[in-house]
């Protein structure tokens, strides 16, 4: 049996670390940036525990970090989509799942629930291009919709364009006012998808 290579512990420390760092950064500006759009790298790389030029190596600056966010988001999105559409279950009950991690997500980038990647920045004439995770991201989430429909799961007097709006723009706001409102953390994916997917009105209602 051949010895390992003498450096692969060494290379995998590194990559390791690298990412994690990353993941450090990416956090704290989404929770600094979420609170004040203006704030300074500094304030950033104090909040993730990094020196500055740790920040700038990896961002030039905070729309890189703003774009950085909102990808890292996406991604770990597009995650919680395929792992949904893996357990194999009903539409309904794959989108209960989906609108959970969801939520999961976007408490940990506050960022994304401001919207900033929806509308232009100051000095800019109109709104940016989505990243590509995000592009595919809400693609597949559509697509999840209009099967739904096609299988007769979700409503088809609707136009399948308004669903994903109606779960982002619910988890966005009932996550901004979380504290104010002394919901459950842990618990508020689950309530923000049984309010989507079952409504407001009592069973007997319904």
């Amino acid at each position: 049996m051949s010895a390992p290579h003498p450096g692969t512990a060494r290379q995998r420390g590194p990559r390791t670390d690298a990412r994690r760092t990353d993941a450090l950064i990416l956090r704290a500006a989404a929770h600094v940036l979420a609170h004040n759009p203006a704030a300074t790298i500094q304030q950033i790389a104090d909040e993730a525990g990094v020196v500055r030029l740790t920040v700038y190596r990896r961002y030039r600056n905070r729309d890189a970090l703003r774009a950085a966010v909102f990808e890292a988001a996406a991604e770990e999105a597009q995650h919680a989509i395929d792992q949904a559409l893996a357990q194999h279950i009903d539409t309904v009950a794959t989108l209960r799942a989906l609108i959970i991690g969801m939520a999961r997500i976007a408490q940990s980038y506050p960022l994304i629930t401001v919207g900033t990647d929806l509308k232009p920045l100051p000095g800019q004439s109109r709104r940016p291009t989505p990243p590509p995770t995000s592009r595919s991201m809400h693609r597949n989430l559509y697509d999840l919709f209009v099967r739904g429909q096609r299988e007769g799961a979700l409503r088809t007097d609707l136009p399948a364009e308004l669903f994903p709006l109606a779960i982002t723009g619910t988890l966005n706001t009932a996550i901004r006012f979380t504290a104010t409102l002394g919901l459950d953390q842990d618990q508020l994916g689950a309530h923000i998808a049984d309010l989507i997917l079952h409504g407001i009105t009592a069973p007997a209602e319904r």
